[in-house]
C-alpha cells in the first residue's frame, strides 16, 4: 500500500487528495493530509472575493500566457488537465454546478468559496485522513520520508509539498513550503508580492482619495528611473490608500523590491482606445461643437464625472468652458487624462497580496510530473513553486493541473 503524505490543506493539497481518490482505480492508498490550521482551505474561501473563481475557460495555449515567466513550465500541466477537466470534476464529482462570467471566468452557481471548500473536504472524507493543527517541522528522506510535527512522526513513500506561499499569512501561508523545501536542498527564489494593491505617495493621494471607490478602464504603465518597465490594461479602482483593481494588481509583481533608488510611478491612460493625437483631435472637435459647455462635462463623456472633475482640476481648467479653451489648456488636459502620474510610496505588501511571486526554483522540478529533480518521491505544488498567475481563475487552475500530474505519476497511470 502506497503511503502518501500531503503537507498543507490549501487548494493544491485538497485538489491532490481529491484526485488521488478519483484516479486510484480501486488501489488501496494510505493518504494523510497534514494541515497547520484548525481547518483546511482557509485561503481558498477568500478566492474570487469569497465566490471562488475556480478556473478560466480559455484554451491552454492562451491560458499559459497568464503565468508570466512560468508559461512554458505550466503548459504541459494545462494540456493534461485543463479548465474543462476542472469544471467536469467540480460539477460531476463534488456536485456543484458552475457558470461562466466575463473574460471566461468560471464560478460555482452558488457563489460560495466556503461551499467549494466544504465540498472538497467532504469528498475526501472517506479516502484521506486529514489531521489539523499539525504544523510540519521537519522532513527527511532516507529509504522513505520522515515527516515530523510537534506531536507525531510519519513515514511516507511519497510526499506532496503544498503548504502555500507567503501571501495572506493570516490564513496560514507563512512560508512553510520554502522552509521545508530548503531542508530538502531546494533553491528558493525570494518571495515577493503579486496580485497586490499599491500604495500611492502623498502627492497622488490628494486627488486619489477624492475618487475612492471609483473604477475605470485604463492602461497602466510602470516606470522606474523614467523608463517604462511594464504595462497592462484593464479595470483599476481608486482607493483611500492608492490603487487596486485587476490591472493594478496584475502589474504589482513588477514593482522592484527596493524602490529607494528607482523612483517608481504608474502612468494611467484613462482613454486607452485612442492615441494621444487621436484623442486630442476628437476632443478638439468636441470643443468646437459645444462652445457653451463646461470642459468637465465634455471630459465626462470619456471617464466618470468624478474622474473628469479631478482631471480638470489637475490641468487647471475646472471652471473653463469650451469657448475660449486655448491650445495650451487642451494640451494640459490631454496630458493629464492620457498620462496621469501616480507615485508609488513602497513595494506592495506581501501581507496584502493574493499570491506570491517566488518560491522553489522551477529548474529543480520536472514540469511533466511535478516531481523534484533533487529528491525522488517529493512533489511540489501550488504557491510553493515560483509560479504566479494573473487574476481570473489562473492560480486555482494551476493548482488543479499540477496536482493531476503529481497524482498521475504517483499512481503510475
Amino acid at each position: 500500500m502506497k503511503r502518501i503524505g500531503i503537507i498543507g490543506g490549501g487548494a493544491a493539497g485538497l485538489f491532490a487528495a481529491c484526485l488521488l481518490k478519483k484516479f486510484s482505480g480501486g488501489e488501496m492508498l494510505n493518504v494523510i493530509l497534514l494541515e497547520k490550521n484548525e481547518i483546511p482551505g482557509k485561503k481558498l474561501i477568500l478566492t474570487g472575493h469569497g465566490r471562488c473563481n475556480i478556473t478560466n475557460l480559455k484554451p491552454a495555449s492562451e491560458l499559459k500566457k497568464g503565468y508570466h515567466e512560468a508559461d512554458n513550465f505550466i503548459y504541459p500541466a494545462l494540456k493534461e488537465f485543463g479548465p474543462e477537466d476542472t469544471i467536469s470534476f467540480i460539477e460531476n464529482d463534488i456536485g456543484l454546478k458552475t457558470k461562466e462570467e466575463d473574460n471566461n471566468r468560471i464560478f460555482p452557481v452558488c457563489d460560495s468559496a466556503a461551499r467549494v471548500r466544504d465540498s472538497l473536504v467532504s469528498y475526501i472524507a472517506d479516502s484521506t485522513k486529514t489531521i489539523c493543527n499539525s504544523k510540519v517541522l521537519d522532513i527527511r528522506k532516507e529509504s522513505s520520508f520522515e515527516v515530523s510535527t510537534a506531536n507525531e512522526k510519519y513515514n511516507f513513500d511519497y510526499v506532496i509539498l503544498s503548504c502555500g506561499g507567503s501571501s495572506f499569512p493570516q490564513t496560514g501561508s507563512t512560508g512553510d513550503s520554502y522552509r521545508l523545501a530548503g531542508k530538502t536542498g531546494h533553491t528558493v527564489i525570494t518571495p515577493r508580492a503579486a496580485l497586490a494593491p499599491v500604495k500611492a505617495d502623498d502627492e497622488s493621494l490628494t486627488f486619489i482619495r477624492n475618487l475612492s471607490g471609483v473604477s475605470v478602464i485604463s492602461k497602466v504603465s510602470l516606470f522606474c528611473n523614467g523608463k517604462k518597465t511594464a504595462a497592462t490594461e484593464g479595470e483599476i479602482l481608486f482607493a483611500d490608500f492608492g490603487l487596486t483593481g485587476p490591472a493594478v494588481m496584475e502589474i504589482s509583481r513588477e514593482i522592484p523590491r527596493d524602490i529607494s533608488d528607482c523612483n517608481p510611478y504608474f502612468e494611467l491612460d484613462l482613454v486607452p482606445s485612442s492615441t494621444d493625437e487621436q484623442f486630442d483631435q476628437e476632443f478638439q472637435k468636441l470643443i468646437g461643437e459645444h462652445p457653451d459647455t463646461k470642459i468637465t462635462t465634455l471630459l465626462a463623456r470619456y471617464v466618470p464625472a468624478s474622474v473628469a472633475g479631478e482631471i480638470a482640476a489637475k490641468a487647471g481648467v475646472s471652471d473653463l468652458y469650451a469657448q475660449g479653451f486655448t491650445k495650451d489648456n487642451r494640451r494640459k488636459t490631454v496630458n493629464e487624462i492620457k498620462h496621469l502620474k501616480v507615485g508609488i510610496i513602497r513595494e506592495p505588501s506581501i501581507d496584502k497580496a493574493y499570491v506570491t511571486r517566488g518560491g522553489v526554483s522551477l529548474k529543480e522540478v520536472d514540469r511533466k510530473t511535478m516531481q523534484s529533480r533533487l529528491v525522488p518521491g517529493l512533489y511540489i505544488l501550488g504557491e510553493a513553486l515560483d509560479i504566479d498567475g494573473i487574476s481570473g481563475g489562473y492560480n486555482l487552475q494551476a493548482c488543479m493541473s499540477e496536482a493531476f500530474l503529481a497524482v498521475k505519476d504517483i499512481l503510475g497511470n
